[in-house]
């Protein structure tokens, strides 16, 4: 384990037998700013030793088993600033890692991730790397890589432990804090590789497994929130010359980047609606900010959503 002194930040990484993250490794241990704690899905491969802790070994999906990790070890909230929870199927540009880490800490964001470079495997065009920016701000960050600053991620552990699928996260966790706006963000500085199809990870046998309901936790979650967002929105952005921009600036440019960035890109159909529906939102959607969501009376229990936020600014 690296000197807490210096060392601010964790990444919690689910691994298996194809893990890339051997390949983040290749930042030299002495200029990086994070430690390394695998937690391993298969049991087969419980000799992993490349961490800076133990290796974690727990069959359950990503979200639960960071849940019993975080329980277990507590004094890990408070040793580090900010906790990534990537994939293992990701490459990062070289000090990728920790150039995400000091954008999250420059820009004071509570929850963040990477935005995608154009051949990666997309769920979503909002998500796709936008040169020309440092950071968008966005209504929505996907559980593929979320980076949570560590007292935000206290207030959102009992969410993760109730939907431990993950499904129906990336809906809420942008907006579960008292004042969202400019507290999330895509970081196009320091875009990665989503090396592998959709929807055809090993989690997908552990639900099958664990007989849960990732549908299910979907709508559960969409149900039990008032003013979820259905669009995934950009309502401003820092330029990479360090200028703030607003809503129409950051859509337009964004919006006409992915119409010409539709070629590279391997859902073109989906990136050329996206662009279209920035431009569109410019007229639409002027003066949106993200508002905290209210829990619906009588839905789900177990869920508290704060008036205030524990970050200390």
């Amino acid at each position: 384990m690296s000197d807490a002194n210096q060392v601010r930040n964790l990444v919690f990484a689910r691994v298996g037998r194809l893990s890339l993250h051997r390949n983040w490794l290749v930042e030299p241990k002495a200029s990086r700013n994070w430690d390394l704690q695998l937690s391993t899905y298969d049991e087969q491969q419980s000799d992993l030793d490349d961490g800076d802790y133990p290796l974690s070994v727990d069959t359950g999906t990503k979200w639960d088993s960071a849940c019993r990790y975080l329980r277990a070890n507590p004094d890990l909230l408070d040793r580090y600033d900010y906790i990534m929870f990537p994939d293992d199927d990701l490459l990062f540009e070289p000090n990728g890692l920790s150039n995400l880490f000091d954008l999250m800490t420059s820009n004071d964001l509570d929850i963040g991730q990477p935005s995608l470079l154009p051949s990666s495997h997309i769920s979503y065009p909002v998500t796709a790397h936008c040169p020309g920016f440092t950071l968008r701000y966005s209504n929505y960050v996907e559980p593929m890589c979320p980076i949570i600053r560590t007292d935000y991620l206290r207030t959102l552990l009992p969410i993760l432990a109730r939907w431990p699928t993950g499904w129906g996260l990336d809906d809420i966790w942008t907006m579960m804090m008292a004042k969202p706006a400019y507290r999330a963000a895509f970081i196009d500085a320091s875009p990665i590789l989503h090396t592998r199809p959709l929807y055809t990870g090993a989690v997908y046998k552990t639900f099958e497994r664990l007989g849960m309901d990732p549908e299910g936790d979907l709508k559960e979650v969409r149900s039990t929130f008032r003013g979820v967002p259905q669009p995934k929105l950009i309502y401003g952005g820092i330029t990479d010359g360090g200028r703030k921009v607003g809503h129409i600036a950051a859509n337009i440019r964004n919006g006409l980047h992915l119409l010409r960035a539709t070629s590279a890109m391997r859902k073109p159909r989906e990136a050329r609606r996206a662009g279209y529906g920035m431009l569109i939102r410019t007229l639409t959607q002027i003066g949106y900010r993200p508002v905290q969501l209210e829990k619906v009376v009588g839905a789900s229990p177990a869920v508290t959503v704060l008036s205030t936020t524990t970050t200390t600014r």
